[in-house]
């Protein structure tokens, strides 16, 4: 295929083949379709030294996957919508022994001259913050455009590869979309300073983390400004956001060797019973079936695409 090569790692215990596309030379678009085989739940370590000066999303093709970027920021895989990382490598958690995931990415230069000019503020904030934390927005993607890019990847015309990449265009362009444009009222710089504090505090209390009301509170803001700048700034609502802390300091104190009781109970759970039914839910196995998938190996590759 013209300008796509496939390249097969292999580790210990899992075997990865990844089809790249050079970045386009007029959209500056490249994209990855990345194939994981093994024998069950794995962590896959993804290392890279490449400057974090580009935006992606992932999509989902066949299994789901849990992603934690090197600086400690996690994103899902039913929900991701828009990232521009901080650094470049991550951690992805497998849940199943099967995954791909299709993902595109851009140069925040390239993803500024699309817009000619007049970039929205939402957008530009990330074209600003190339450098700190790292920002993840929660848009799944819509079925049409999920659908045109299996299409896509589908094909045997000798277009496949064109064909791929505005599919990829069209999958980012959303994204970008979908943030700028959000119709909520304009936020202040000091309401936005308050949801990132308040996110800090959520990490910082992520067993038993502070609700809305405490934390506006706490900040002397009101709870209505908080919710509506902490969905601005992250993408998602607080409650969203406090739900995923709860299930990764779960994740991290089980891999940790805390027994799983006093997780439960650390996190408000009113029995061992309840909890095991609420990880299950999110992560597709018991906390404790998890624990030993993810405790036997944990796989590190590079990567510099």
């Amino acid at each position: 295929m013209s300008g796509v090569e496939t390249v097969a790692l292999k580790t210990a215990a899992v075997d990865i083949e990844v089809q790249r596309a050079k970045a386009a030379p007029d959209t500056g678009i490249a994209w990855t379709k990345t194939r994981f085989r093994s024998n069950g739940p794995d962590t896959v370590e993804v290392v890279s030294n490449r400057p974090a000066d580009f935006v992606f999303t992932q999509v989902p093709l066949g299994g789901s996957f849990a992603a934690e970027l090197t600086c400690g920021t996690h994103y899902e895989s039913e929900t991701v919508g828009l990232v521009r990382p901080r650094d470049s490598g991550a951690l992805f958690r497998l849940q199943r022994s099967e995954a791909d995931i299709f993902g595109v990415n851009a140069p925040l230069e390239m993803v500024e001259r699309w817009f000619a000019g007049k970039v929205p503020k939402a957008v530009q904030r990330i074209l600003d913050g190339m450098g700190g934390p790292s920002l993840v927005t929660q848009a799944p993607l819509p079925s049409y455009l999920r659908i045109s890019l299996e299409q896509a990847l589908h094909s045997r015309l000798p277009l496949r590869t064109q064909l791929i990449e505005a599919a990829a265009l069209q999958i980012l362009c959303y994204q970008l979309e979908a943030l700028s444009t959000d119709s909520s009222p304009g936020i202040a710089t000091h309401e936005v300073q308050a949801a990132r504090e308040a996110h800090a505090m959520l990490e910082a209390e992520a067993m038993a983390p502070p609700g809305l009301g405490e934390l506006a509170s706490r900040l002397g803001l009101a709870a209505n400004r908080l919710a509506l700048a902490y969905r601005e700034v992250f993408g998602c609502t607080l409650v969203q956001s406090t739900e995923q802390v709860r299930l990764h300091a779960a994740c991290d104190a089980i891999l940790g060797g805390a027994p799983i009781k006093l997780v439960a109970s650390q996190l408000g759970y009113a029995s061992v019973s309840s909890f095991t039914y609420a990880f299950r839910k999110k992560m597709g196995m018991p906390p404790r079936k998890w624990r030993d998938a993810q405790a036997r190996r944990v796989n590190r590759i590079r990567s510099d695409f």
